[in-house]
């Protein structure tokens, strides 16, 4: 059974590129988080986490694709506010002992007015069982700009290092150019558009949609273009603690489920 789950996985699922897009209110729309300006930003786009005022721990786990073994994504962030700034420090772990992506990455973000700016530092292990382990470093950086009450901007480039995965093969870790907005047109609406180009790879777009019920819970929903899949999801607000689900379906393998949680430390 792994020995099939790995190779559906080198055939099939390497062009999604398995982005780090764990967790929060975006996965519910389509993954378009990269005008967030949230917690969850550790995920995203680090520009986002200058927005944070209170420190926040987040945690996400997905099942994917309905798999019982392999397919499995998890992470774990926590988001700090300080005098100079925001910083970050977030893991992140795909598959399991037959192939495995592991990453834990540092950031720090800052505010000047309508606009921040952040960076993020990840280090890498991949693991696959017939072949080894490879280490590599990255770097990603990203921005956010205000520009109303309604609508906001945000940019972030993934491995601005171009940073490879194997020196031998000379594989890389995918480069993305991500650029979005966030509109809300009312408080209990949001609307969220995001363009994601891959080096190599079909232009990906996303579109998402979000209505607020008495501040408390939230109905999610999206689509993304490439390699066609449908985002719903339900989140659920209770004073420091907000818990979120969604759903993606992709219209060849099928459903994931994901849940994750937010956790203010300090009020």
């Amino acid at each position: 059974m792994k020995i099939f789950v790995v190779s559906i996985f080198l055939l099939a699922f390497t062009p999604l590129g398995f982005a780090q897009s764990l967790g929060g209110p975006a996965t519910g729309m389509a993954e378009a988080g990269v005008a967030q300006r949230d917690a969850w930003s550790t995920f995203y786009n680090v520009g986002g986490i200058a927005w944070v005022k209170h420190t926040t721990l987040v945690a996400g786990y997905e099942n994917r694709f309905g798999f019982s073994e392999g397919l499995h994504a998890a992470g774990v962030g926590l988001v700090k506010p300080m005098g100079f700034g925001t910083a970050s420090l977030s893991v992140y772990r795909f598959g399991d002992e037959l192939y495995s992506e592991d990453q834990i990455a540092l950031g720090f973000g800052h505010q000047v007015s309508q606009f921040s700016f952040g960076f993020r530092l990840s280090g890498y292990q991949y693991h696959i069982e017939t072949v080894g382990t490879r280490f590599t470093s990255a770097l990603d950086v990203g921005g956010i700009a205000k520009l109303s009450s309604e609508l906001t901007f945000g940019m972030q480039i993934t491995n601005l290092t171009q940073a490879k995965k194997s020196s031998f093969t000379g594989e890389r870790i995918p480069t993305r150019l991500q650029t979005g907005l966030d509109y809300r047109p009312a408080e209990a609406v949001q609307l969220v558009a995001e363009v994601e180009h891959e080096v190599q790879e079909e232009t990906n777009v996303k579109l998402g949609a979000e209505y607020t019920i008495r501040e408390k819970i939230s109905l999610r929903s999206g689509v993304q273009t490439a390699y066609f899949q449908q985002f719903f999801g339900l989140g659920l607000l209770h004073r420091l603690l907000q818990i979120d689900y969604a759903l993606r379906n992709h219209t060849e393998l099928g459903m994931s489920h994901q849940l994750s949680l937010a956790y203010k430390l300090e009020r």
